[in-house]
């Protein structure tokens, strides 16, 4: 009997780890399809966005299904579907096609990953249900964060096909083992009548808001088409509640959002979402864009990150029913947000020491909010109802992750579009007050920096030796060596200048991050104030199970 709930379970982790990990593990491949497939930069990162947007946008209604129809079935036949959709992807013979094999593959995850905590808690006792979810946040965080090491160790080594190709064995083994060993189960107390209206509607909502957030970077804060989808977005949240107010049979419970830990716990897991962007992306970019590390290095750098995690992250689920969801919780937070803010004094010429440090702090931070947070939001939910409540946990995760790369990359745009202007305008003075340099020389050295934002150090001094042979072929033999000296001088400027100005774009740059670093830092102070009221304290919890025992 032991031994069927250990392979139920590792059929469960192993179904969350690789849907978690196809959220990431595409990135760091994307230029190897943008060749193969000879297509667009914004065709290819649809390849990442599709599946996000569809997994996000069907988190909530997947749940639903599974509570009426089998949560064993749903689990089942989003393995199946995700493994058929891996070999797809496998086999995608352009890039139109991926994208779509992808959309496909984001919904087949939705009815894996939000069914696995209601199952889990069915097979396992009451007194070990915390360290199951925090079990389960460690597989989560590692799986997000070891994505883009994975991703680029097997494109590296074999082809961009490979990541997909993994899914297979590793999903035919949990299918395996979740066909023989799970237990069915059931929401028992809802009507067997499915509220579709609701779910339409609320999918509609999710995906006007996801797919907003995911092209606010492109379109701007303030175009129409964003402006469009927000407002599409909110009018039908109001009409999904409405609805949902006055039908017998309501998709989402609306009693659900009375519980104020459910909420806060839902709020806090958003704000850790979004805060997990600070944490790997804004972080890999500064790693491989300022600080010189290629993509699988900072895939490499980042995951200590997820490793740290996993301590705190079991650690924190098993005590957290013992002393409080929300102890854990604001600490986590509080660490998460020190730590985004400490990014910000991360530069260019940092040791890589320091970052990792901060990464694994991080790390030990987010361990501490994923599982306490996950177990206060369902603890005062009736267990049928778990299912439902677990998918909008999932969701307000996946939102925040939406919305916090749409706001952090936003400043982060923005910032280095200012400081880069600045840059700019310092390295033109720099050239104007050279005293090597005569007036035409300055004049193309100028316009080359404001062509490319540098200038090409090889390309000038080749351009100086042409000039210099072709002037001293007219030269007189007596005053050849003051030419080679003056030419000798400017080539020697040359490698100065280029250091001078490759050095303040660094400084500019890292200006940029340092102000993204501390904007997302001081939006996650909200955080802390939501995780702070994302659980009843244990001995309310207790006088409450007396009282109700009792009656």
């Amino acid at each position: 009997m032991k031994l069927k709930k250990q392979l139920s379970l590792i059929s469960l982790l192993m179904g969350t780890f690789i849907s978690v990990m196809d959220t990431t593990i595409v990135n760091i491949a994307l230029p190897e399809m943008l060749t193969d497939f000879s297509c667009t930069l914004s065709q290819v990162a649809w390849v990442a966005t599709g599946y996000t947007l569809a997994f996000a946008v069907m988190l909530v209604g997947a749940s639903k299904l599974a509570d009426h129809f089998g949560r064993k079935k749903a689990f089942i036949f989003g393995l199946g579907l995700f493994i058929f959709t891996s070999f797809l992807a496998c086999i995608s013979g352009s890039i139109e096609m991926l994208i779509t094999v992808r959309v496909i593959q984001g919904l087949s995850a939705a009815f894996i990953v939000p069914v696995t905590m209601p199952i889990a808690l069915e097979i396992v006792p009451d007194e070990k249900k915390g360290m199951i979810i925090g079990i389960w946040g460690a597989f989560s965080g590692l799986a997000a964060t070891l994505g883009p090491v994975l991703g680029g160790l097997l494109t590296e080594n074999f082809n961009w096909q490979s990541i997909f190709f993994i899914n297979i064995p590793l999903g035919l083994i949990a299918i395996i083992f979740a066909a023989i060993f799970i237990t069915e189960s059931y929401d028992n107390s809802a009507n067997k009548k499915v509220d579709y209206i609701g779910m339409l509607i609320l999918s509609g909502a999710l995906f006007c808001l996801t797919f907003g957030f995911a092209k606010v970077s492109d379109l701007g804060w303030t175009s129409s088409t964003f402006l469009v989808f927000m407002s599409v977005s909110m009018l039908l949240l109001i009409f999904f509640f409405y609805i949902e107010s006055k039908i017998k049979y309501p998709m989402v419970p609306l009693s659900m959002l009375k519980v104020k830990t459910f909420t806060f716990s839902s709020l806090t897991l958003f704000m850790q979402g979004l805060g997990l962007t600070s944490g790997t992306l804004i972080i890999t970019l500064l790693l491989t864009n300022v600080m010189g590390k290629t993509e699988l290095e900072a895939g490499l750098i980042v995951s200590v990150l997820a490793l740290s995690s996993m301590f705190t992250s079991v650690l924190s689920g098993k005590l957290s029913d013992k002393l409080g969801g929300a102890l854990f919780s604001s600490l986590g937070m509080m660490g998460l947000t020190i730590t985004t803010y400490l990014y910000g004094y991360i530069r260019y010429d940092s040791p890589i020491s320091l970052v990792i440090v901060l990464l694994c702090i991080s790390g030990l931070a987010l361990g501490l909010i994923i599982g306490p947070a996950m177990g206060s939001g369902i603890r005062l939910i009736p267990k049928e109802k778990i299912g439902i409540a677990s998918g909008i946990l999932n969701m307000m995760r996946t939102v925040g992750q939406a919305v916090g790369i749409a706001v952090l990359t936003s400043v982060l745009t923005t910032s280095i579009n200012h400081d880069v202007d600045a840059a700019k305008k310092e390295a033109v003075k720099i050239i104007e007050d050279n005293t090597v340099f005569d007036d035409i020389a300055k004049t193309e050295i100028i316009a080359r920096l404001h062509e490319s934002d540098t200038f090409d150090q090889e390309k000038t001094i080749k351009e100086l030796n042409q000039k210099e042979e072709e002037l001293l072929s007219k030269t007189p033999k007596q005053y050849k060596d003051k030419v080679k000296e003056s030419f000798k001088k400017q080539k020697e400027q040359i490698i100065i200048l280029q250091n001078k100005i490759a050095e303040l774009y660094n400084e500019k740059i890292s200006d940029s991050f340092n102000f993204t670093f501390k904007i997302g830092s001081i939006i996650l102070v909200i955080g802390i104030i939501f995780s702070l009221f994302s659980d009843i304290s244990p001995r309310k919890l207790r006088m409450k199970q007396t009282k109700t025992s009792s009656l």
